[in-house]
């Protein structure tokens, strides 16, 4: 048979010891009691009706008379109903002789307290008196009533059989150890009951808090109101919350909120990581408890505390995706030893507001961008505002254009200038980079040539000023390549200069001729010059213009779609109007690339002599 553990002030023969002390039943780590902690009660976590149970069982299975007190000493339970209480003259007199024996004499009886987190919620007494009937059965049924209620698993179950069974015997200490149990199973349904509530309480904070925080756009509006709602929920003199920041003498925790504080406290001096292992301590995720604040080496500024009249303090870490941000430091006029449930609440605080904090950064991220975002909007309509309304239709020529840019701005553009004599001007460029910078280079560029267009004929000093003008407004690093050409619809002429662009190309009669003639890129030598060149037009004449985004588009192996390529690509459409021969131009490249981004712009011209 497996006998119950015998509690430790017992013998292993049932006799107690005098020389040890009463051992309360008790279920989890006991904690120091503290003028902070609530006072709990037994009825708090078990109704009467259960309670009730509990003894009326005890006292039908040891047929003894059974009561259950609060913590007070009061009856929480009514009498046990008499037909349930035997007489047992043997029980009776082993347990009055143990009684007197004992090192914790009861008036009238022997008590097993029951205790939670340190603190008596209760205790069970046998008193003198009772009756006995053999009726084994009974009990047995009654014990199974008895296992159910308290939620004993298997092996708890047995323990209690075997320590009831004992204690019908003539073992002195079986009843003892009985009590001891039945007290022990009471305290772990106690001790479910108080984490459950405490679960709860848990869960009400920091909903509050959440409810308090939830909304806040602006971020020291969040900390200020975290602060204030931390000190009244934990009932605390006084909250500081601290930020980390990056300064010459290393990080530094720089206070951004706080409540209950003079500012002669708050403003006492710098809080410097490296200077402080308990700071350093608390950013990596420890929690660190201070009783006296005013004699602990640990501290920063105690005399300053000390005036102030603080004496405990505990700062926890808010950390957020590992990465440390700051610390809630709580502070108390008198010595407070923090229970581990409020140490958790705490944490579980911190971690919350660590979450509102850069939440509250993302959406103030976010709306800059959407600021942001909504002047790129303005300055890409612009942009476009400034390509041609409608391609022009000289007589004897289909013309077609495609303006496609990578990002929401773009470096590339296109131009169509009607001149004197209806002569046609035809450009295209490129600026260096991508994004803002880019396009405002390209208005440069576009509204230079526009200028010097209108008032010059000689195409080399039109690219001349425009080179000029771009090396004076612009820096070093910043540079276009440029096509610039004019057309004579009456007799097919077309005198062009090339600085630096990828040349065009005319095809005829399935030759491939590039029109490169020109100089270098402009914005770079303000002493360039430049030549032109001259091409006239026939008859099934096909000419292509674009930017380098065309030849550079890649596939998703990071082949380049090609020149070469993109040269045979124009021999195949020979035969297509202006606007399709572009359209299946694109597709192709569209093809190539497939669905992901482009990575540059891309913008073509195409003109069909007919």
């Amino acid at each position: 048979m497996h006998a119950s553990p015998i509690p430790p002030n017992l013998s292993a023969d049932g006799v107690s010891d005098p020389a040890a002390p009463a051992v309360p039943a008790t279920a989890g780590a006991a904690a120091e009691i503290t003028p902070s902690a609530p006072r709990l009660s037994l009825t708090d976590f078990v109704d009467l009706s259960t309670l009730q149970e509990i003894q009326d069982a005890f006292a039908s299975v040891t047929r003894l008379t059974t009561t259950i007190l609060d913590a007070d000493g009061r009856p929480a339970t009514a009498p046990t109903d008499a037909a349930k209480r035997y007489q047992s003259d043997l029980i009776f007199e082993q347990l009055i002789d143990l009684t007197e024996s004992s090192s914790t004499p009861t008036d009238g009886g022997f008590h097993a307290p029951i205790t939670v987190e340190g603190q008596t919620l209760g205790s069970i007494v046998i008193e003198p008196g009772g009756s006995t009937v053999d009726d084994a059965p009974e009990r047995r049924q009654e014990l199974d009533v008895l296992t159910k209620t308290l939620r004993l698993d298997a092996v708890q179950s047995r323990e209690l059989y075997d320590a009831a069974e004992l204690a019908f015997g003539t073992n002195r200490g079986a009843a003892i150890q009985f009590l001891y149990l039945m007290a022990n199973a009471i305290a772990r349904l106690c001790f479910e009951q108080y984490h459950a509530q405490q679960r709860l309480e848990e869960l009400s904070v920091l909903y509050r808090v959440s409810t308090v925080l939830a909304g806040r756009e602006d971020l020291q509006q969040t900390l200020d109101t975290a602060a204030r709602s931390v000190a009244d929920l934990m009932k605390v003199r006084a909250v500081v919350i601290r930020m980390l920041k990056d300064s010459d003498e290393g990080q530094v925790l720089e206070r951004r909120a706080n409540t209950g504080l003079s500012e002669n406290y708050i403003n006492k001096g710098k809080l410097l990581v490296n200077r402080s292992e308990m700071l350093a301590a608390t950013l990596r995720g420890e929690t660190i408890f201070i009783k006296e604040m005013a004699t602990d080496p640990r501290v920063y500024y105690p005399d300053q505390a000390r005036a102030e009249g603080l004496t405990s303090m505990l700062c926890v870490g808010m950390i957020y995706q590992g990465q440390p941000i700051g610390t809630l430091q709580l502070f108390t006029e008198e010595v407070r030893q923090f229970t581990q449930f409020e140490i958790d609440l705490v944490r579980a605080i911190a971690q919350l507001l660590a979450t509102a904090i850069e939440k509250t950064r993302l959406d103030a991220a976010r709306a800059d961008n959407q600021k942001m975002l909504r002047q790129l909007h303005l300055a890409a309509d612009v942009q476009r505002r400034m390509l041609p309304k409608q391609v022009p239709a000289p007589p004897g020529y289909d013309i077609a254009a495609r303006y496609v840019p990578s990002f929401e701005l773009s470096g590339d553009f296109y131009d169509f200038i009607q001149l004197d004599h209806e002569n046609l001007g035809i450009g295209i460029g490129d600026v260096v980079g991508k994004g803002v910078a880019a396009s405002l280079l390209m208005a440069g560029a576009r509204a230079s040539l526009r200028a010097f267009a209108q008032d010059l004929y000689d195409l080399d000093e039109v690219i001349g000023r425009v080179n000029r003008a771009l090396c004076r407004d612009t820096l070093e690093s910043e540079f276009a390549t440029l096509w610039y050409g004019t057309l004579d619809p009456h007799t097919g002429r077309l005198t062009y200069c090339n600085a630096g662009h990828e040349p065009p190309i005319v095809i005829r009669d399935g030759e491939l001729i590039p029109l490169d003639i020109g100089g270098m890129i402009v914005g770079i030598d303000p002493e360039q010059r430049y030549d032109k060149g001259v091409w006239d037009f026939r008859p099934g004449d096909l000419f292509l213009a674009y930017t380098d985004g065309l030849p550079d588009a890649m596939d998703a192996q990071g082949k380049r779609f090609g020149r070469e390529r993109a040269e045979q690509l124009l021999i195949e459409v020979a035969d297509r109007s202006a606007n399709d021969a572009l359209n299946h131009v694109l597709w192709t490249v569209r093809q190539h690339t497939g669905p992901r981004r482009a990575t540059d712009d891309t913008t073509l011209i195409l003109i069909k002599a007919t």
